[in-house]
C-alpha cells in the first residue's frame, strides 16, 4: 500500500512537470507566431508521441479573422494539421508544412482542428508538446 501511494504521487509529479514544461514552451514559441492576432484564452496543448492524433473542435464566427497556429517541441518531426467542417470534410491540410493557417468564415460554425504527429524509425520514444493557438482580429 505504502509502494502504491509513492507511486501514485510520483506520477502526478511528473504529469504536472509535463504540463508545466508544455505551457512554457507555449509561451515562448508559440505565442509570438500569433503576430497581431489576439489570443483568445483557451489554452490547447498535449504532451504526445510519435504516431498520436489528436482533434479539437473550436467556434469560429462569422467576419471575424482568425490565425490558427499549430507548433510542437522538433523532436517530433513535421506535425500535420488540417482543417475539417461538422461533417467531417477537409477544408485545408498544412501540405507545406506551415505552422499557421490564417481565415476568415462568412458565417459561424463549428470546425475542427486535426493534429497527427508522424511516426519515426528510431528506438527511442521522445514525447513532445504540440499546441493549438487561436488568434482573432476584426
Amino acid at each position: 500500500m505504502k509502494y502504491t501511494l509513492l507511486l501514485l504521487a510520483s506520477f502526478a509529479f511528473f504529469t504536472i512537470e509535463a504540463s508545466s514544461q508544455c505551457r512554457t514552451f507555449t509561451k515562448r514559441s508559440c505565442v509570438p507566431l500569433l503576430e497581431d492576432y489576439s489570443q483568445n484564452d483557451n489554452y490547447n496543448a498535449a504532451v504526445l508521441i510519435p504516431g498520436d492524433e489528436a482533434e479539437l473542435d473550436m467556434a469560429f464566427y462569422g467576419g471575424v479573422s482568425y490565425r490558427i497556429v499549430v507548433c510542437s517541441h522538433a523532436i517530433l518531426g513535421e506535425v500535420e494539421f488540417s482543417l475539417h467542417d461538422r461533417d467531417g470534410n477537409a477544408l485545408w491540410t498544412n501540405t507545406e508544412s506551415e505552422n499557421h493557417l490564417d481565415l476568415q468564415v462568412a458565417t459561424t460554425q463549428q470546425l475542427s482542428v486535426k493534429i497527427k504527429v508522424p511516426l519515426n524509425e528510431s528506438s527511442l520514444t521522445h514525447e513532445g508538446c504540440v499546441s493549438i493557438m487561436l488568434g482573432s482580429k476584426e
